[in-house]
This record gives structure tokens, sequence and C-alpha cells, in this order.
């Protein structure tokens, strides 16, 4: 191999290398588009006291709403999280706080967290955690009977199957 076909090998190679690490960080940039980490100081603030993993809590705020604080369901479910307002007040009530705005993320995003860490405390398993979140409690309790434990409502299912996908997104571009 001549000096000048083995100066255009190198070349090649190098431009190679850098157009794959150029790839691997337009995807990353790209999927952290499709999986934002909006209203960090509230998410940080209230993951670590209530020791809810960031990734779950972003995750559900991205299913329950694409983080839309003023999003509200054909339920009446409202704000980022998705709470709906009898849980809201029941919540506040549990931690003598005070009903102010539901939709204000802050609000939501504290009370939405607390409810998560409840759920997994009395559940001590994230997926069933967050089937109670979408079900209710009363719900997942008698889905426990049952052996082996089965999710019966369809859209439960769906439920925690997006939000499998989306914890191990955040996961994987945020805390990997």
């Amino acid at each position: 191999m001549n000096k000048q076909s083995h100066i255009k090998t190198v070349v090649i190679l190098v431009s190679l290398v850098l157009f794959i690490a150029l790839c691997y960080f337009a995807n990353n940039y790209t999927q952290r588009l499709f999986y934002p980490k909006k209203y960090e100081e509230y998410v940080e603030k209230y993951a670590q006291e209530y020791a809810v993993p960031e990734y779950v809590v972003y995750s559900v705020i991205l299913i329950e709403s694409d983080f839309k604080c003023d999003a509200v369901s054909q339920k009446g479910a409202c704000g980022l999280m998705q709470l709906m307002p009898s849980t809201y007040e029941w919540l506040v009530e549990l931690t003598n706080g005070t009903v102010m705005d539901i939709f204000d993320p802050n609000e939501n995003i504290k009370y939405g967290t607390y409810y998560l860490s409840m759920l997994y405390e009395k559940y001590k398993d994230w997926t069933l955690a967050l089937c109670a979140y979408n079900a209710g409690t009363g719900n997942v309790d008698e889905w426990l009977k049952d052996e082996p434990f089965t999710i019966r409502f369809l859209e439960t299912q769906h439920y925690v199957n997006k939000l499998e996908v989306a914890m191990d997104k955040y996961k994987s571009l945020y805390y990997g």
C-alpha cells in the first residue's frame, strides 16, 4: 500500500468513526426531545423528599399529561400527574397542607409524587404501585388474589407497558 492510499484509508476510517459518533449523539439528542425533563426543580425536590426515583416521576408525567399542566382527563383527573380532585384533597389533608391549585406544577408534582411513594410503600413493587396509580388500590388488591397476578384491565396493562418503556428510556438517557 502506498502512502497516498494509506492516507485515504485513515481518512475514511476517521470519517466513519466521526459519522458513527455523530449519529449516536444526534439520536440521543432526538430521544431527549421525546423524553424531556421539564419541571426539574419540582421533580428533583419531591422525588428526593418522598424517595421516588426521578425517572418514575418523569415517566408518569409524560404518560399521564405529556407535560401539559392544564390537562384534564375524561374522568376528571387534573394536571401534570393527573390527580383526581378528591385524591388531591385527601393527600393535602394527610400532609396537613392547604388545598391550593391542583393545576399548579409544584402542587401537582408534590402530591402526585407523594401518592406514588405511598403506593410503593404499600406494594413494595413499582409495577403494582403504577397499576394502583391507574386503576386504584381496591382493584390491585383484588388482582393480587389471583395466582399468578394478572392485570385485569386492558387500559391498565397498556398504561403500565407505556410507563415501563418510558422509565427505561429515562434511565438510559439521563440516569444510566
